[in-house]
């Protein structure tokens, strides 16, 4: 009897620290880049192909744009961290979750640290976005713009935003 109580007791220790762990990943990401999301994942280079859709791009611009979300894609991979590095990182959340005093400071200091790498990605991301902005002609970038405000008033909508 003893066994099954102790053996609930290391489950209910499991589970709850997944949870735990899942909430803080979950906290931290919520508008940071979430690859593995498939709504997240269109604010990417996804979601660049939709915004110059219907552009009547030349072959040109395509070439173009398509260099530009390479040499991005590139960069990135790049500065990507490294598996051990992220391994360390989910260690360090591990440890602060499961410690005896928790460190709040702590805690602070790894969510900045992802924070401040999002806004990294989005930064060069916005960047590239710019880049091909500019190969349009005025008439596209015309084009463009009605349809991001048509797009991003819809978005509103429906997230409630007045």
């Amino acid at each position: 009897m003893k066994t099954n109580t102790l053996k609930a007791g290391l489950l209910a220790i499991v589970a709850s620290t997944v949870l735990i762990t899942s909430a803080v990943y979950a906290e931290d990401g919520k508008n940071d880049c979430q690859h593995h999301m498939k709504g997240e994942r269109m604010a990417h280079h996804g979601g660049m192909r939709q915004m110059f859709k219907g552009l009547d791009l030349t072959e040109e611009q395509k070439s173009e744009i398509k260099l530009l979300i390479k040499e991005q894609k590139t960069a990135m991979k790049q500065n990507r961290p490294t598996k051990e590095e992220r391994t360390a990182k989910k260690a360090e959340f591990l440890s602060l979750i499961t410690a005896d005093n928790f460190d709040e400071t702590k805690a602070q200091e790894l969510m900045q640290v992802r924070q401040d790498r999002a806004k990294y990605t989005k930064l060069e991301m916005m960047k590239v976005q710019n880049k091909i902005y500019k190969l349009l002609t005025p008439e596209q970038q015309e084009a463009f713009k009605d349809s991001f405000e048509k797009s991003h008033a819809r978005k509103g909508e429906r997230k409630g935003w007045h």
